[in-house]
């Protein structure tokens, strides 16, 4: 096999004169996240978000900035408390500007209370809509004269219906998630409150999520009083799209047919203008924009792992231009573009493997980086480590963090999206570089995406094989020890790790970090009406237990603990242990090296920060010892150890997978 290779970014080590602080578990819970900057109507302003993480608090606390295009960004407001969406991740929002672009408003969780701010130049942020409800979405009209907001059930409501809940007991019907604690599984400004499904997956809301909506219209502040709410609301979307108009009627977009993609650009008059550049032939082509009063296109490209090349393209020109590669998190509908386009410059929120979140400009005529925004300067120069990106059979992207200067280190591997900075990976459980400076290297993967029709197992075996491939290589290469492999799991690679180590001997260790399926899983799951045996029909392509159970052998790990022999740890949301409760105990009883660790009040992605702590340092002590031998002297880990010694001097019988 043959692997491509590039160095992406070597970190120096402090000066030997001052002993640089190795990067722990609390650095990773405590890095900065940046939003993606939106720019103001005049295109020489942005706004963007500061999530700020607190262990000492337990909590992340949001901050606005204001920038120009040519100067440092400035604290404007205080957006309040972070809050999480039904998986456990921080909400995101995008900013609406003033048409003056002397301000904006945003929404802000504080005291309980969702509401409306804005902030101006000249008066700071003040709250401008209370309502006896959250507000869940707002706009502003074309004229600035007008507000229009959604609310929903009120507070006190919300509160009622909670304690009825409470003392007169729970119907379970599809909405009831019993896994996760009736009395309330998420705790949000220090209460506890009481999640239904809102879809077929796992996607939670609170408690009468599902009232009916109610759209109320105010006069914006400063604006003459509007006798009726007929104003013009035009939609606040993403600048970066597969399509884009232009000023001039002009609108460019991205077609795709057979794998393949084009750009083309459709005239007011019907004239069509086909890009001829070979990016925009790209099936990677992700999205496009107008250049700011020009005939000019920048177009998006996937690099993978989350990177992306930026294209610079006059309309109707036989070439184009790369101006840069930005890497960062994933481009999501919900979340704003990760760059500011601008006549001169990008201003994008970007991390890099060894570099944390910041803000940069890079300047459109020479690609020339300046950062305007480090809020992680100090994490950033303590990191010693590599990188490097590899390019695997069948289109895979990987990075491959390694210890400095290391030879045939232990490594341990993820297959999951590789977004930016390497903290955790999805789901922030894997403490990269936290394992390299304890001499183990990190492989992480991109997700894989099996042939049609090959189903989940497909995919798992899929990527059990490109591992296996791609570990052999690296060994041989002295890049890594293929003798001493862990590997990590969380969500999706979850069960690619569970799959991994059912047919495979060659991992010394692996973590898991949520539930696994299971009868558990799909009886508590698939009540009438709530659409998710047919979503399990359609990801597994298995019936129910009682039906189906030959592909039940296959799919679940229950029935066949005997093949797993790695010692595995898994650290659960309460909300998905009971999943993975027959697997612990089958593993248990048959005396298999297995341990597991709930978290009270979580969900899918561990939201509380002191947990996510524990989880790195967890998972950072069990590939240590595993791996290498090595353990913790810190007192209060001594029963920890005691354990695992137990596990490790117990039989261990490769036994084939059926």
């Amino acid at each position: 096999m043959v692997i491509a290779a590039a160095l992406l970014a070597v970190a120096a080590p402090a000066a030997a004169a001052t002993p640089r602080e190795p990067v722990g578990a609390a650095d990773l819970v405590e890095v900065s996240e940046i939003s993606g900057p939106t720019l103001s109507p005049d295109g020489e302003r942005f706004a963007f978000r500061v999530s700020r993480a607190s262990l000492e608090s337990n909590a992340i606390t949001l901050e606005w900035y204001v920038g120009s295009v040519d100067g440092p960004p400035q604290l404007a407001a205080s957006g309040g408390s972070a809050r999480v969406d039904g998986a456990g991740l921080v909400s995101d929002q995008t900013p609406i500007w003033d048409k003056d672009s002397k301000g904006f408003r945003f929404l802000a969780f504080r005291d309980g209370e969702v509401t409306l701010w804005h902030w101006r130049d000249d008066g700071g942020a003040k709250m401008e809509v209370r309502n006896d409800a959250d507000i869940l979405d707002f706009a502003v009209s074309d004229d600035g004269g007008l507000l229009r907001y959604t609310v929903g059930a009120t507070r006190a409501e919300i509160s009622r219906a909670q304690t009825a809940a409470y003392e007169g007991g729970v119907l379970v019907d599809a909405r009831v998630d019993l896994n996760q604690a009736i009395a309330g599984g998420v705790i949000e400004d220090g209460k506890r409150v009481m999640q239904r499904f809102s879809g077929p997956w796992f996607d939670r809301k609170s408690l009468l999520w599902d009232a009916p909506r109610r759209e109320i219209f105010v006069p914006s502040v400063g604006a003459t009083p509007h006798s009726a709410p007929n104003d013009q609301f035009s939609l606040h979307s993403a600048s970066q799209r597969p399509w884009a108009a232009a000023p001039d009627g002009s609108k460019a977009e991205i077609l795709r047919k057979a794998g393949s993609a084009s750009l083309v650009v459709t005239r007011p008059g019907g004239e069509r203008i086909q890009c001829e550049a070979e990016f925009c032939r790209s099936p990677k082509l992700l999205a496009t924009t107008w250049l700011p009063n020009q005939d000019i296109l920048l177009a998006f490209v996937d690099e993978g792992s989350a990177r992306e090349a930026v294209w610079l393209w006059k309309v109707g020109a036989a070439t184009a231009r790369k101006v840069a590669i930005t890497d960062g998190a994933l481009r999501l509908a919900d979340r704003p573009s990760r760059c500011a386009v601008t006549m001169r410059a990008l201003i994008c929120a970007e991390s890099m493997p060894l570099i944390p979140p910041r803000l940069v400009r890079i300047d459109l005529a020479t690609g020339q980086r300046r950062p305007l925004f480090e809020p992680n300067s100090a994490l950033a120069a303590r990191i010693d480590a590599e990188a490097k990106s590899l390019e695997l059979p069948g289109g895979y992207s990987a990075i491959l963090l390694s210890p400095p200067r290391a030879k045939a280190p232990p490594v341990v591997v993820q297959n999951y999206h590789c977004a930016g900075f390497l903290k955790g990976g999805t789901g922030e459980e894997l403490p990269m570089l936290p394992l390299a400076e304890h001499g183990i290297a990190v492989l992480c993967i991109d997700p894989f995406r099996g042939p049609p029709g090959s189903g989940t197992d497909g995919t798992y075996e899929l990527a059990r094989t490109v591992i296996a491939s791609a570990i052999a290589d690296l060994g041989q290469r002295k890049l890594v020890d293929p003798n001493r492999v862990g590997i990590a799991g969380f969500s999706h690679s979850s069960g690619v790790a569970l799959w991994a180590v059912r047919h495979s001997t060659n991992f010394k260790a692996a973590t898991i970090g949520t539930g696994q399926i299971s009868p558990h899983y799909f009886w508590t799951n698939a009540v009438p009406d709530r659409g998710f045996e047919a979503m399990l029909k359609d990801y597994w392509s298995i019936g129910d237990p009682d039906a189906d159970p030959a592909r039940w052998r296959l799919a679940s790990a229950v029935h066949n603990v005997e093949a797993i022999n790695t010692p595995i740890l898994m650290q659960l949301p309460d909300a998905e242990a009971a999943w993975t409760a027959e697997l612990h105990t089958k593993l248990k009883r048959a005396g298999k090296p297995a341990e597991m660790v709930v978290y009270p009040d979580e969900l899918h992605n561990k939201y509380q920060l002191r947990h996510k702590r524990a989880v790195y340092e967890r998972n950072l002590d069990w590939f240590r010892f595993w791996l290498t031998g090595e353990e913790d002297p810190a007192p209060g880990k001594s029963k920890q150890y005691n354990r695992w010694r137990h596990y490790r001097a117990g039989p261990s019988l490769p036994v084939p997978a059926r």
